[in-house]
């Protein structure tokens, strides 16, 4: 299906003038292009054509001139690094924006625009230059600080330095690119629409599309155990169409959303065990549990439901059967939050040592690789349901694939930041055991590293309960 961004009467004459400035660079020298009828750049060309490969081996030996090793994201490095500007322009709108990860995300833009009651885009406006423009008091700029959480009382400049060393520069979230990487086949290695246009232009990218595909990056973030593919397509349905429910919180008839019983920043699994909620309830409810949810998770799991995922589970079961009032539950959901950080951050340590393929087991990657569809769904009875699914193997799935693992490891680079880290740290009672369990793994001794991994996490679940546990 095409979008606007592959027809030629979409083209902004700033684009046109980008495209001829581009070709012309130096830093382009010998990259295949030729021009149409109409004298304008033949821009795109397809990845598996004798003219994608010619590019594609021009990108190669960029990659290996800039010393960047020819692996998944290579190119995306390669054409942020060679750009001769960082500015590219949207061939829709003609809107100028920046290459780099300088604009809000949408979860970040949303936070902002509702502290400073305002209703920007996301290219409307970095995120530099969101706080020159608003943050004129302390408690502004400690409210930036916080979404990125670093620590408060920095001024701007230092708040803006922070923020560009450890986010922008690594190219982590909550910060978004003004183009996403498209290399080889687009020339300058960018798609051609830019983040002002995008979702507008392409079709896959509608919000109607979207809705019915979700992706809960949370659970990729959050190494979350459960089937995350088909807990991601469920949570899809809940926002097909446009049917009203009474909402149990607020009781006021609106659209359902997904809410995770057990949320997956504290460690639970991204299961099928989701409670209806209207958007606003869902999102004041946050990351924490109550009293009834505890009870709720008990009776999944006493009907054989598995609820927590595997790093989560001593400390889960040890909470589980003293929490008695929400009060209580409230507690055991700020524990498990800390258990949960300090979890993360032992995985960062050991990714930083040993690389990706010890970890990326536990992450299980052939989830991808399989449709699912649904019938009798009710989201108020997710028993009634019927499940069809049927193994695919296709570019998708695989892109997909891709992107989870990829976002996995991105969470634990923010975590390997020690400055970072949003909860106490236990990590240095641990440590020892944690840098046997290393020693294991670069042995090859993946059996030995599993119980002794299993262990040091059973070891922190004690520490942290018998010491933030007040009961």
């Amino acid at each position: 299906m095409k979008s606007i961004e592959s027809c030629d009467r979409a083209w902004h004459d700033n684009f046109k003038k980008y495209t001829e400035f581009i070709v012309a660079s130096p830093a382009y020298k010998g990259l295949f292009y030729e021009r149409k009828a109409d004298g304008t750049i033949k821009w795109v060309v397809t990845g598996k054509s004798k003219h994608g490969k010619l590019r594609q081996a021009w990108w190669d030996a960029a990659c290996r001139r800039l010393g960047i090793p020819i692996d998944k994201g290579c190119y995306a490095i390669a054409a942020r690094m060679i750009h001769p500007t960082k500015i590219h322009v949207c061939q829709c709108c003609g809107k100028p924006l920046s290459i780099l990860y300088v604009y809000p995300n949408k979860n970040l833009l949303k936070s902002v625009n509702n502290y400073f009651g305002i209703n920007l885009r996301q290219s409307d406006y970095t995120i530099f230059e969101i706080i020159d423009k608003y943050c004129f008091t302390q408690e502004c700029l400690d409210f930036i600080a916080g979404r990125f959480h670093l620590r408060n009382g920095l001024d701007s400049s230092v708040l803006k330095k922070q923020i560009k060393d450890k986010f922008t520069d690594k190219c982590l979230k909550p910060l978004s690119p003004g183009a996403m990487s498209n290399c080889p086949d687009r020339f300058d290695g960018y798609h051609s629409d830019g983040l002002c246009c995008r979702e507008r232009t392409d079709k896959g990218r509608h919000s109607d599309n979207m809705k019915t595909y979700m992706q809960d990056r949370r659970a990729y973030e959050e190494w979350s155990d459960g089937n995350y593919n088909l807990a991601n397509r469920l949570m899809g349905e809940f926002h097909k169409g446009n049917k009203t429910y009474m909402c149990p919180i607020c009781h006021k008839k609106k659209r359902m959303t997904a809410d995770h019983i057990g949320p997956v920043s504290l460690g639970f699994r991204h299961h099928l065990y989701f409670a209806p909620m209207c958007q606003s309830c869902n999102s004041s409810k946050n990351n924490r549990f109550n009293y009834k949810d505890v009870q709720t998770l008990r009776e999944i799991e006493n009907n054989g439901g598995e609820v927590i995922s595997w790093h989560s589970k001593y400390l889960w079961d040890k909470l589980k059967c003293v929490v008695y009032d929400d009060e209580s539950a409230k507690v055991a959901s700020r524990i498990m939050a800390t258990n949960h950080q300090n979890i993360l951050f032992i995985f960062s340590e050991i990714w930083k040592a040993t690389g990706e393929e010890y970890l990326i087991r536990f992450l299980h990657p052939e989830y991808s690789l399989v449709d699912y569809r649904f019938n009798n769904f009710d989201p108020f009875d997710l028993s009634k349901i019927e499940i069809i699914s049927k193994e695919v193997d296709s570019k998708n799935k695989r892109k997909n694939q891709e992107r989870y693992i990829r976002v996995a490891f991105e969470s634990l680079s923010e975590f390997s930041m020690k400055g970072n880290r949003r909860a106490k740290s236990y990590y240095s009672q641990v440590e020892n055991e944690v840098h046997k369990v290393i020693g294991l793994i670069k042995n090859g001794d993946y059996d030995k590293a599993d119980k002794l991994l299993n262990m040091s996490i059973a070891h922190l679940g004690n520490l942290i309960f018998d010491a933030e546990w007040p009961y």
